[in-house]
């Protein structure tokens, strides 16, 4: 029961950190269009292997509809997030990350109706709040930048409710999972028109020479490994949809904006003020409450 409830969204949380910093990097170095290319089409290469593992047979139209729909807004999201990655730091853009799993603890709780233990609630709220505080600095102020990284999340948020009708409908999560990345992706590609990528970045950092060439073939390769382990977060939420856990599972995501905080300050260096300090520990303890209580 653990495994299930506790070990999966975990391990999600630790991917999506990883993948989410290395975008970070990324976004800083080329074209934030082509990092969200690069990335929604790699995160398929998961989605196909679990259907290899897990094959499904029988797609009705409406799970085609709403697949069609999640990747939409799944690709609109990728879009509006990465530009926010560009010009704000990894802790501001994180903190908009709790707008997602605010709409997905919602539709569990009000929609889906999912029973919860009578810790798990203030377990929630001690991760929200506690993330919240993780990621406000000093200087922090809204603006034009947060509000995209806010809309993205939302849109985010919404992408999981058609998709999780599908994956419902259909007892499995593969399938309208790798639907939705498709349309995800080509709703990305056809907004940019996929011009010569490698060129495109090889212009962006100025080198026009063989070692050009070789920094921009590694920065692609780092946006495939960063796609890959997006999808492969993304295959292992679908499974905790697909088990009946979006509550638990959505409280635990919401520790992204705290585990990215502190990526921020080991990786890039930035600085954690106390209070910040004080909401990892609130989310931690609300992290411990869920998975022991």
């Amino acid at each position: 029961m653990i495994y299930d409830i506790i070990f999966i969204p975990a391990i999600t949380l630790i991917i999506w950190t990883i993948s989410n910093s290395m975008i970070k990097n990324l976004a800083s170095k080329i074209n934030t269009n082509d990092v969200s290319m690069i990335v929604v089409g790699a995160g398929i290469i998961p989605m196909m292997i679990g259907i290899m593992i897990n094959p499904v047979h029988g797609i009705s139209p409406s799970i085609l509809l709403l697949s069609s729909i999640s990747g939409i807004l799944l690709g609109l999201g990728y879009i509006l997030f990465y530009k926010s990655l560009k010009s704000e730091n990894l802790g501001n853009a994180g903190v908009t990350i709790n707008i997602q799993q605010i709409v997905v603890i919602v539709f569990g709780l009000f929609v889906l109706k999912e029973n919860v233990t009578s810790f798990a609630l203030p377990g929630i709220l001690l991760i929200i709040f506690g993330s919240i505080l993780a990621t406000v600095r000093k200087g922090f102020k809204v603006n034009k930048i947060l509000i995209i990284a806010a809309a993205a999340n939302i849109i985010w948020g919404v992408y999981y409710i058609p998709l999780t009708f599908a994956i419902l409908s259909l007892h499995a999560s593969p399938v309208p999972l790798l639907l939705a990345r498709i349309m995800g992706f080509f709703s990305v590609l056809l907004l940019f028109n996929f011009p010569s990528i490698l060129r495109r970045i090889r212009s962006r950092i100025k080198i026009e020479n063989v070692r050009g060439a070789k920094i921009a073939s590694a920065l692609i390769f780092s946006s495939i490994i960063a796609g890959l382990l997006d999808g492969a977060g993304n295959v292992l939420y679908a499974m905790s949809i697909q088990d009946g856990i979006i509550i638990i599972a959505g409280s635990m995501i919401a520790l992204l904006p705290v585990t990215l905080a502190l990526t921020g300050k080991f990786i890039f260096h930035e600085k954690l003020t106390s209070m910040q300090y004080s909401g990892i520990l609130l989310s931690v303890t609300g992290a411990v409450l869920i998975a022991v209580l």
